[in-house]
């Protein structure tokens, strides 16, 4: 399988859980080359979820995360029809991620998918080949150097 070589959030006040809304996770774009850079997830069935594990070579520990689609709507069920990662809370703080950071999900050459944090101060180099999406969102095609 072909994936982005990384995907890229810039991390908000809401992701990390400071404005005191009810947000489960950071939510995910409805952009098909984002949704394949994560396990498949069958839209048919009722909030279809796959649990993940995540390393963060910055801090050499594993985090199992929740890749959900919460899609009550298309099932007459409710009003949400959205992409989320959860569970993110602790691998965030372990980062020590604040807002404006940049957090890269990658592949490792085992197609295991790996997350670096970027710190605003610091953010990565911007990349040719990256397409810019919502919310944040940034899509890297190709590998270059950083």
């Amino acid at each position: 399988m072909t994936w982005p070589a990384e995907v890229r959030k810039l991390l908000s006040a809401n992701d990390l859980g400071l404005t005191g809304a009810h947000q489960a996770g950071i939510t995910i774009p409805k952009n098909l080359d984002i949704l394949g850079f994560f396990p498949p997830l069958d839209a048919a069935s009722y909030n279809p979820d796959f649990w993940m594990t995540v390393s963060t070579p910055q801090t050499g520990q594993q985090w199992p995360l929740r890749f959900i689609y919460y899609n009550n709507k298309t099932h007459d069920q409710g009003t949400r029809n959205e992409y989320r990662l959860t569970h993110t809370t602790q691998m965030l703080r372990a980062l020590s991620a604040t807002a404006g950071d940049v957090l890269a999900f990658r592949r490792n050459g085992s197609g295991d998918i790996e997350v670096v944090l970027h710190d605003a101060e610091n953010p990565a180099v911007p990349m040719r080949t990256e397409t810019i999406l919502r919310n944040g969102w940034r899509m890297i095609i190709t590998d270059t150097e950083d």
